[in-house]
């Protein structure tokens, strides 16, 4: 069947067999972040270096995380001279991000995860560097700290108790902390966004003033896809002691964030975006796509609107320099100034150029800056910088050590990794022992198919979401272009030799791209979803009979990431359950199950509006998935290259009872698979 191509004789060693198949991973290829060019097979890098067991845990959780690799603190004059960095050596700049000044002049606090790659813990440091000090350092998230003005407390936002983002006060003497939003007063409602970002202090210490994206609708983005958030937020005040809660401002259909006040208290400054653009606003590579403006409002009222920039370029981080004029940063230019009053022009101040330097925070009395610069694989260049495949990543769990992994990886029965390359090079695919010995490309996302490969090169595709025979022979994997070109180009499903001798084409249908395949407990029927390249509309799920080759229509909903369970003959997948699927509202997605027969339908997540998605199993038949549940973590446009910062990782059995937080970050992650401790260093189980 299909055309055979002379491959390595290199064989795929036998290891001890689990108990049960571990399915693979199902990613939504639309929610992926990777837009820029991959290297060629040839610069591939080694995934793994060889594992030890883990003492004192079962093994490893490799997980999928979308982040910076590194970011670093400096700081420099407003005019951008005389640029230094915060943390120097003595110091051991790790990973630190979001910093303010005191109002006295005298601490810089910024987030921090020299706690672990992925916990978001808040510290202080004297503007020179020394006095290092950790303020909030749980496992929650903590962020935005804004030091009151007499210098005894410290306003931030945090998951800690709930998963969702509240404003929390904390004495910086006792550490005694307390949460001033997660009230009947203040609280919205549990099922829709509730979270409260970015707080910051009136002159006088009497008020604290946030953004929030409380009892807004979860909403997707107007490509119809719906699959990423928009988040619209409103800004709203709080006095110390928690009364006179108040909505400062708000704007239906538009998004306004980080509110700052005037240096005599009066007014409160704020980016201001439509709610539609705060999807691609988080987007470096789609930056000049979108447009947001600087603008304040009276404190008291929330009238007098002054719009103060004008033009292209997402404009975030406002602050008042002076009482004559704002800073900002432009994701497209870099930090600029602009007046403060009404009709005002760009102020004589030399703006600081660059599209990497975010998060500007002027000093208390305008003449210093501090911002951070993050590593990203840049859109704009050739940099290949993800995260190292194996990095060391912070554990929510006591049992399991977390690890960064590439996409899409699975075991066979016989305790073989297989991996999608996605991030680190051109979405080929890849068997290994899971100690990161004696890896080999099988399946050459480039050379093995003319017609897809130029799409795999442009990062719109590869072959993504292997799954193993029983025997670990052999693999299925869908291969093509999974991204805004599904509706236009090709996607096939291939079964490929494990040692990469030979592959063939399963399903090539004309007019349908068919993806994310995964292959049943007793090997015989292959389960894919489809998208009618003509209508540009998703077909559904259908099942290959490999026996007879008689193929299935088992679904016709906008159903996607199919994967079976280790026994039986129940399918996982991801559903679009929004119906009609008419508007940037109907856009949520559930976890689902069928039986292979079309019988015994099961949402798993009915009880969560947002969206539940990228499901799969594990060894023991229990589900990993996604979650929006809990919401975003943080502003959304104040992200730089993430589409899903709210996707936290959930494990649940199989009837949707007992879901169980396995991930707390800020960023997104996904992907989760156990490797015991008795697969890794060549040991059998």
């Amino acid at each position: 069947m299909g055309e055979e191509h002379a491959g390595s004789s290199r064989g795929v060693p036998e290891f001890s067999r689990l108990t049960t198949a571990v399915c693979p991973y199902g990613h939504d290829a639309d929610s992926y972040p990777h837009l820029v060019s991959r290297a060629d097979t040839e610069n591939h890098r080694s995934h793994l270096t060889r594992q030890e067991p883990i003492p004192g845990k079962k093994g490893i959780l490799y997980m999928n995380r979308n982040s910076p690799i590194s970011s670093e603190l400096y700081i420099a004059n407003a005019d951008g001279t005389n640029e230094r960095l915060l943390l120097g050596a003595n110091n051991n700049s790790v990973y630190e991000y979001h910093a303010q000044w005191s109002p006295d002049n005298q601490w810089v606090v910024f987030t921090s995860e020299r706690n672990g790659d992925g916990n978001s813990d808040l510290w202080r440091v004297r503007p020179d560097g020394s006095d290092l000090q950790p303020i909030a350092t749980t496992p929650s998230v903590e962020g935005a700290g804004s030091i009151s003005p007499n210098g005894r407390l410290v306003a931030y936002h945090s998951t800690r108790g709930n998963y969702k983002s509240n404003i929390w006060i904390q004495d910086l003497s006792t550490g005694a902390a307390w949460n001033m939003t997660n009230s009947t007063a203040v609280a919205g409602n549990s099922s829709l966004p509730d979270g409260h970002f970015r707080p910051a202090w009136s002159p006088d210490g009497q008020w604290v003033v946030f953004s929030s994206d409380k009892d807004t609708l979860w909403r997707g983005h107007n490509n119809v896809s719906g699959w990423e958030h928009a988040q619209e937020l409103s800004i709203y005040a709080i006095r110390l002691d928690g009364s006179e809660y108040r909505c400062v401002v708000n704007k239906t259909g538009y998004s306004l964030g980080s509110p700052k006040f005037s240096p005599d208290g009066k007014r409160i400054v704020f980016y201001e975006m439509t709610t539609e653009a705060t999807v691609f606003a988080r987007r470096l590579s789609l930056r000049d796509e979108e447009v947001s403006q600087i603008v304040s409002v009276d404190f008291a009222t929330g009238t007098d609107r002054i719009q103060h920039t004008s033009g292209s370029g997402v404009k975030v981080f406002p602050q008042y320099v002076d009482e004559n004029t704002i800073g900002y940063r432009n994701k497209s230019t870099g930090f600029n100034y602009v007046s403060a009053q009404a009709n005002g022009t760009t102020m004589d101040r030399t703006s600081i150029a660059g599209s990497i330097i975010a998060s500007p925070a002027w000093s208390p009395d305008g003449t210093q800056v501090v911002y951070e610069k993050a590593v990203w694989n840049q859109p704009d260049s050739d940099q290949q910088a993800w995260r190292p495949i194996n990095k060391k990543l912070y554990s929510w769990s006591d049992d399991w050590e977390n690890r960064n992994m590439d996409s899409f990886p699975t075991l066979s029965k016989q305790g073989v990794l297989a991996v999608s390359e996605q991030k680190l090079a051109n979405g080929s695919l890849y068997v290994m022992k899971p100690d990161g010995t004696d890896q080999q490309e099988i399946f050459s996302a480039l050379t093995d198919n003319v017609t897809t490969a130029e799409f795999a090169a442009e990062s719109d595709g590869g072959a993504f979401q292997p799954g193993w025979s029983p025997d670990g022979d052999w693999l299925v994997v869908g291969l093509g272009t999974w991204f805004q070109a599904r509706g236009t180009e090709p996607g096939l499903i291939y079964r490929v030799a494990a040692n990469g001798s030979w592959h063939e084409a399963l399903v090539n249908d004309a007019g349908i791209n068919a993806g994310f395949p995964s292959l049943s407990a007793d090997g015989r029927y292959v389960v894919y979803r489809t998208w009618n390249e003509t209508s540009g509309w998703p077909g559904g799920l259908r099942v290959l009979d490999l026996e007879n080759g008689n193929t299935t229509v088992l679904t016709t909903s906008w159903d996607v990431l199919p994967t079976f369970a280790p026994t039986g003959s129940k399918i996982l997948f991801t559903r679009r359950s929004s119906t009609p699927i008419s508007g940037p509202y109907d856009d949520n997605y559930d976890i689902c199950t069928i039986n292979i027969d079309g019988t015994d339908f099961q949402n798993l997540t009915p009880e969560s509006l947002g969206n539940d998605a990228h499901a799969t199993w594990t060894a023991d038949g229990k589900i990993w998935y996604i979650t929006a549940k809990y919401g975003f973590p943080e502003e959304g446009p104040v992200y730089d290259n993430i589409w899903q910062p709210y996707g936290q990782i959930m494990l649940m059995n199989d009837d949707g009872s007992d879901k169980t937080v396995w991930s707390n970050g800020m960023w997104e992650d996904a992907m989760p698979l156990f490797i015991p401790n008795s697969l890794l260093n060549g040991t059998n189980a």
